[in-house]
């Protein structure tokens, strides 16, 4: 064990999926219920890795602050989104921190962005929607050097499956089940 990431269990599983790359796949979904106003509930759907089906039954709660009609119960969508790219963007790091038997007493990571929400209100069709840039830092203690921790950083950029989610355009297929 490093960092609390079973060492070898990392190093099995590359090698599996290096032998079978639909060890590899993994399949991931949500349901999203309307409860009232901006509130709503989702719920994970059970993931698929390779050919076993994991189950997923985690919940949580999705709401805006006041200010933006909501009754500020729990963190809103962009919250949510930043908070998912952070999670995934801290696993890609310490996995590989792992795996360079780098040792990490500390990782934290800030992530910022602006919204101008006139292109979400429709008042202005020049404006954006969405966030235009996202500034990330990480803070690091460990017994890596900086040559390696600027490793991390470009494994990061390069294998986090969210970070290059939101930086690549993904197609979004969409239909209405009335």
């Amino acid at each position: 064990m490093l960092n609390n990431i079973n060492l070898s269990g990392l190093s099995e599983y590359a090698n599996e999926v290096k032998q079978n790359n639909v060890q590899g796949k993994a399949s991931y979904g949500v349901i999203l219920n309307w409860e009232s106003g901006t509130k709503t509930t989702v719920s994970t759907k059970n993931m698929i890795l390779g050919e076993h089906k994991l189950v997923r039954d985690f919940n949580f709660i999705i709401d805006e602050p006041t200010q933006l009609l909501g009754v500020n119960c729990a963190p809103n969508p962009a919250e949510y989104l930043l908070g998912g790219l952070a999670g995934c963007m801290a696993v890609t790091f310490m996995a590989g921190a792992t795996a360079m038997n780098i040792e990490v007493e500390q990782l934290k990571l800030e992530i910022d962005g602006e919204l101008d929400l006139q292109g979400f209100l429709g008042i202005n069709t020049d404006v954006e929607v969405g966030f235009p840039a996202l500034n990330f830092i990480f803070h690091v203690k460990g017994n890596g050097s900086q040559e390696q921790y600027d490793a991390l950083m470009k494994r990061v950029s390069k294998h986090s499956p969210n970070f290059n989610t939101i930086k690549n355009e993904v197609k979004m297929i969409g239909i209405l089940a009335v």
